[in-house]
């Protein structure tokens, strides 16, 4: 009887030591769509998807908008209109709404499922973040770098910092920026540069051809984690942070370099990986299609592409884990 019991507690202590961190969960799908995939994003059990279908006598091809669900089975597949035949285009949600914006001149349209179309709205604004004390936008310069306003909702104050388009968290009480190589910490917005030139929706979308340099100053706020050497890789060798999020009252953060994808934490201001995906998943992420980052919503969805050309998938984020879809398209 001491031996079955003495048994019963190593399995116990063997599944307890090697149950993994965070639950990720694994499907494979079929579907049969023409053309190659562009911004996808899973939201409510549904897949809402962008299609590229190639055309020889215009750049882009022709774009197609399909909704799915969550068995892949098309359930709508809904027209584009011209101002979004475009190659950037930004698909997001807002509000439990999908929204998607022409990059070049903010041209932005929402869903209408139940009409199933798409329906003008005003432009897009450049929200990153926003809580009951700030604000967070931020805008790429290509070259000229990037800047991030924490507009102050009380003061109206904005205050900025070099980092371009980031993953905003908040995590105990602190503000966590994730960059494609970086990890900055901001204990406290007002710390940072006071803007002399402040976001402004008026001058920088609807006046357009809005442009200044970038601020490459981090004053005001803490660098935990920073990859230096990608000047000297190749694209397919370099490390990249794809997305953070919290789970379980951790900040978990994504990442990847050309060995594997991983999911990982911080310790000590080392990164640590948790989690390793199976197979080749590659995550990816449009420069201009950033918005579904936005972290009130209580979900992301990544999309990664593996060696396959025909099949490719999403990565969904939510409150009880990470749910890994694979489609193989027919």
């Amino acid at each position: 009887m001491r031996n079955v019991c003495l048994v019963v507690i190593l399995v116990f202590i063997i599944n307890s030591c090697s149950r993994q961190e965070i639950d990720v969960n694994h499907e494979n799908i079929q579907i049969n769509i023409p053309g190659e995939p562009r911004p996808w994003l899973k939201h409510n059990n549904k897949y809402y998807c962008y299609f590229e279908v190639p055309n020889e006598l215009s750049f882009p091809g022709n774009l197609n908008f399909y909704i799915l669900d969550k068995k892949g089975k098309t359930t709508a597949q809904i027209a584009v209109p011209k101002e979004l035949q475009t190659f950037y285009i930004d698909l997001y949600v807002k509000n439990d709404t999908v929204f998607t914006t022409e990059y070049n001149n903010q041209e932005t349209y929402f869903l209408d499922e139940t009409n199933k179309k798409w329906c003008k709205t005003k432009k897009g604004i450049d929200l990153y973040y926003e809580d009951d004390d700030y604000s967070v936008y931020s805008l790429d310069f290509g070259e000229w770098g990037g800047v991030t306003w924490f507009k102050d909702k009380k003061t109206k104050l904005q205050f900025e910092i070099g980092a371009t388009t980031p993953i905003v968290n908040k995590f105990n009480g602190a503000y966590y920026l994730t960059e494609e190589n970086a990890i900055l910490k901001i204990k406290n917005p007002a710390d940072l540069d006071t803007s002399k030139d402040p976001y402004d929706y008026k001058k920088v979308v609807l006046d357009e051809n809005y442009f200044r340099e970038g601020n490459f100053s981090i004053n005001g706020a803490e660098v935990l984690y920073l990859k230096k050497d990608n000047e000297y890789l190749s694209p397919q060798q370099e490390f990249q942070f794809v997305t953070s999020f919290v789970l379980n009252n951790k900040l978990y953060h994504l990442y990847k370099d050309s060995l594997s994808t991983q999911i990982g934490t911080l310790i000590n201001n080392k990164l640590v990986p948790i989690y390793t995906f199976r197979s080749k998943t590659i995550p990816y992420t449009f420069y201009y299609d950033t918005r579904n980052r936005i972290q009130n919503n209580t979900f992301q969805s990544v999309q990664f592409f593996t060696e396959d050309k025909n099949v490719y998938g999403i990565i969904e984020i939510n409150k009880k884990g990470l749910d890994v879809t694979t489609f193989k398209n027919k």
